[in-house]
C-alpha cells in the first residue's frame, strides 16, 4: 500500500483519533506497518497470516478509519479548532496593551492551545 508522505500523516491522525474503536488485531497490524515501519511479510510471519492477508487488513482498517471520519468528523472539528487557535494566537501576539486582561487572554489561549495539542505554537 504505498502511501504519499501526507497520506501517511492523515492515515497516522485518523488512526489517533479512531483507533481505539478498532480490533486489537487491526490495531497491532496498523501500529507495526505505520509506527514500527515493518514489511508486509515481517507482520504476516509475526500475527502467523498470508502477507496478501496483512495487505487487505491495512487496507479494509483505512476504509473503516475513513469511514469513521466521513461519519464523525472528528479529526476535520479538531483541525479546524486548531487552525481557530492560530489565528487566535496571532492576533493576541499583536496586542500591544499589557493590561492584566491582555495577560489572562494569553494564558487562557495558552492553556486551550495545550488541550489541543498546539503546545509551544
Amino acid at each position: 500500500a504505498a502511501m504519499s508522505p501526507q497520506d501517511r500523516v492523515h492515515a497516522a491522525l485518523l488512526f489517533d483519533v479512531y483507533g481505539p474503536l478498532l480490533t486489537e488485531h487491526q490495531q497491532e497490524i496498523w501500529q507495526l506497518y505505520y509506527l514500527e515501519d515493518w514489511s508486509l511479510a515481517e507482520i504476516g510471519t509475526e500475527q502467523g497470516i498470508s502477507r496478501a492477508a496483512v495487505h487487505d487488513s491495512l487496507e479494509r482498517t483505512q476504509r473503516v478509519l475513513q469511514d469513521y471520519e466521513e461519519r464523525l468528523g472528528l479529526l476535520a472539528q479538531h483541525q479546524r479548532r486548531q487552525e481557530r487557535l492560530r489565528t487566535i494566537m496571532r492576533l493576541i501576539a499583536q496586542l500591544a496593551q499589557e493590561s492584566v486582561e491582555v495577560r489572562a487572554l494569553r494564558e487562557a489561549v495558552a492553556q486551550l492551545a495545550e488541550e489541543e495539542g498546539l503546545a509551544g505554537v
